[in-house]
């Protein structure tokens, strides 16, 4: 067992699995030495852990290289259904990248991250957040909503273990300057994130919450370029929230949160 950074121990032969599937799932069919190279195995080596996941059908090999095998988009669907929002959040999520013309997502904690759970609105957009994907929770809307119904102290455990990586110029990577960012959060209700995580790209998000544990459980939001997005920390006092952005997000977010406290109580 070996622990790389500190963490808990682990089986080292595991996580070399991983890191394979992770390296296939990245690159456009890597072939068994570009892939010995990364993960800086011999050949040999690599060609064993291959054949495992072959045999197991976790990936597939053609003529160009190795791809994941389609038994995992299996286990993706079954990880999204197995989820507590779904069944939720997806119709509420639905109308409100309808009302507002702008791509919708649900956003959920996991493991000290961000993880899109779901994802609809325009076609035209693909930046950002896709579903399964992860993000550090410091650095989207979405993060940042989450965060902001954490206490300081959780908010402090998850920053040592998993620090304030820069993903653009605009990452907020001081440790004082977030806090700040998610007092802001708190005193709104809810999360602006601009060209925090993809250049070029904003969101908006506000927390859905277990109101019988007072637990926050993910968030919604909209995700669009940043020209889409007008900066609503602005003036906040001499806007009108009712016809805004924020409110719109608010409202599915108090929308998904009695659904999930009448679906408990139920």
């Amino acid at each position: 067992m070996t622990s790389r950074d500190g963490g808990p121990k682990t089986i080292q032969s595991v996580q070399t699995a991983f890191d394979i599937i992770e390296i296939i799932a990245t690159q456009s069919r890597p072939t068994a030495s570009e892939i010995a190279a990364e993960i800086g195995y011999s050949r040999s080596t690599t060609h064993y852990h291959l054949q495992t996941l072959q045999k197991n059908r976790y990936v597939a090999r053609d003529d160009d290289g190795f791809r994941l095998g389609l038994r995992l988009a299996l286990f993706g669907q079954r990880a999204v259904d197995q989820h507590e929002l779904i069944g939720v959040a997806e119709r509420t999520a639905d109308g409100l990248a309808a009302e507002t013309d702008l791509t919708a997502l649900v956003a959920v904690p996991e493991e000290g991250m961000t993880v899109c759970l779901y994802r609809t609105g325009r076609d035209d957009f693909d930046r950002g957040m896709h579903v399964g994907e992860e993000s550090d929770l410091h650095c989207t809307a979405f993060g940042q909503a989450i965060l902001s119904w954490s206490s300081d102290v959780t908010v402090d455990n998850l920053i040592n273990q998993h620090g304030l990586s820069r993903h653009t110029n605009q990452t907020l990577t001081d440790r004082e300057i977030l806090h700040d960012r998610l007092e802001t959060v708190r005193n709104l209700g809810f999360a602006y994130s601009a060209e925090e995580y993809v250049d070029g790209t904003s969101s908006v998000a506000a927390p859905i919450l277990d109101r019988l544990t007072d637990r926050v459980v993910g968030a919604i939001g909209v995700m669009a370029s940043t020209d889409k997005i007008e900066n609503p920390y602005k003036h906040t006092k001499a806007r009108r929230f009712s016809d805004e952005l924020p409110e719109q997000v608010q409202r599915a977010a108090r929308i998904v949160s009695d659904k999930l406290s009448e679906q408990r109580r139920s």
